[in-house]
């Protein structure tokens, strides 16, 4: 988290974007969580933006936000009441958002799991990449990772990652939990070392991807029986 929270801050300095829950210090249940028991978990504020566009810092109530990216309604930690202002006419930034996710997906130390957004958010992120440009093999896997959970809350007001387990990990009990990794879902559609086709994903390949290099929602931000 460290280290792409550097990456965004190289790229696009003055954003701040809040880390919330991770794990107890010796791991185990948590009171308010399903997961975050093992250190593979962190909740981190979305990044935000005035409506001038410049970053906000984030207090300690995080906010929550619409399909179209912008704040509708506080949302206070369990036992905690919300602030008695008014909600600020804050947005989503989708440019610091993406990039902290971007710095996820290709930092070569630790291999991200699931990103839990709400799919409209997700959209947003998968639509901002799309439009800058971005390598349809790492579009494919962020479209892939960022999912809403079926068992939780929305995720609209912040992101949940999760990382597999460290190698290292593994003989003291540190189990992955879910679906396999993404490429062995993905494998056929994308590009040498991980998939089967010289270059870029073929045309098939990016219609099986749900279209999301047109912008469209993609497939796997719509439904799935997806943990938290």
């Amino acid at each position: 988290m460290i280290r792409a929270s550097r990456t965004v801050e190289r790229a696009l300095p003055g954003g701040v974007a809040a880390v919330g829950d991770l794990s107890r210090r010796g791991g185990g249940a948590s009171v308010e969580h399903k997961s975050h028991q093992s250190g593979r978990d962190v909740d981190v504020f979305y990044f935000a933006v005035d409506r001038d566009g410049r970053s906000v810092r984030p207090g300690d109530t995080m906010l929550r936000f619409n399909a179209e990216g912008r704040a509708v309604r506080w949302s206070p930690a369990h036992g905690v009441r919300a602030p008695a202002r008014g909600v600020p006419p804050y947005r989503f930034d989708a440019r610091r958002n993406w990039a902290f996710v971007r710095a996820l997906l290709t930092d070569s130390d630790a291999e991200v799991q699931w990103i839990f957004v709400e799919r409209g958010l997700g959209a947003l992120l998968i639509r901002h990449a799309a439009e800058s440009g971005e390598d349809p093999a790492l579009l494919a896997r962020a479209a892939f990772v960022m999912h809403q959970p079926s068992d939780a809350e929305a995720h609209d007001d912040h992101m949940h990652v999760r990382l597999y387990c460290d190698p290292a990990d593994r003989g003291f009990g540190c189990a992955d939990r879910g679906p396999v990794r993404w490429w062995k879902k993905m494998w056929k559609y994308m590009a040498p070392p991980f998939g089967r086709d010289p270059g870029v994903p073929t045309e098939d390949g990016l219609e099986g991807l749900g279209a999301a290099i047109r912008g469209e929602l993609p497939a796997v931000l719509v439904g799935g029986a997806l943990t938290s």
